[in-house]
């Protein structure tokens, strides 16, 4: 009900009651006092409907106050809701791009240093053993004093010893690069792992804001709702009192309307 329809009811009860007032006195100067009480009592029975209807428009329009609250806080939850979903997204979109990063920079380094280690072991040279050396200064004498069948029995007996030898150099060569390459590997590993870490910590921090708003967040909608539940109860006790004390007021003024909304408890 707008305010024109709550001017037009006014004055339409307000007229019905002058015209049972009239009617009222009419009776009683006629001494029709029994007319007379049935004409007070359909007055008194006009204010107490309009009474109820107060203190129900009273509740009504808490209620929709209230209503709009509710709504209100609905959509500023869908927005917090929204807003915390976009930024853990781009979080986890950033810290995806950071790994990527530091493996991308990782991979570089490592051919980088990859090569570096195959440079440094390729420019070492197998140590012969010392009868290997023994056999190779034999080799040279025997040569030097034309002792030519000596140097071949030599030779043959010299030559399966130095392929052994070179053999397990480049095995050890093999085993040293396999060992300086897994260094690497594992100390890529470690600055991975300890980066997931502060992205998990970062997460959980981040999650954990989001908890402590969203509880602000509630508790704060709490307050309001409970503070709005309040000034409802009293604005309803208010009026309620406010129609009571009209009802007792029609004893002594029986034409008196609580339609005068604007001297009703406001909320």
């Amino acid at each position: 009900m707008n305010e024109v329809d709550v001017e037009q009811e006014q004055a339409r009860m307000q007229d019905m009651l002058i015209e049972l007032d009239e009617q009222r006195q009419q009776c009683e100067r006629e001494g029709k006092f029994f007319q007379a009480q049935e004409c007070l009592n359909r007055m008194r029975d006009l204010n107490l409907k309009q009474g109820k209807k107060v203190e129900r428009m009273a509740r009504s329009v808490n209620a929709q106050e209230k209503q709009d609250v509710t709504e209100r806080q609905r959509l500023e939850l869908l927005t917090f809701t929204k807003l915390w979903e976009e930024k853990l997204e781009e979080y986890e979109r950033q810290a995806k791009e950071i790994v990527a990063h530091v493996k991308n920079r990782q991979n570089s380094e490592y051919k980088e240093q990859e090569d570096i280690v195959k440079i440094q072991l390729m420019n070492k040279r197998p140590r012969f053993s010392k009868q290997v050396l023994q056999m190779r200064e034999e080799l040279e004498r025997m040569v030097r004093q034309k002792k030519y069948l000596d140097a071949e029995a030599i030779k043959r007996n010299l030559k399966p010893l130095e392929e052994e030898e070179v053999k397990r150099f480049d095995e050890q060569l093999s085993v040293t690069f396999a060992k300086k390459t897994q260094l690497l590997k594992q100390q890529y590993r470690n600055e991975i792992n300890a980066l997931k870490q502060r992205i998990k910590l970062g997460r959980e921090e981040l999650l954990g804001q989001r908890k402590t708003d969203f509880e602000r967040l509630l508790q704060r909608h709490a307050n309001v709702s409970k503070e709005l539940d309040l000034k409802t109860r009293l604005h309803v006790s208010r009026t309620r009192d406010y129609v009571q004390r009209q009802m007792q007021a029609l004893v002594n003024a029986p034409t008196k309307t609580l339609m005068d909304f604007q001297m009703a408890p406001r909320a």
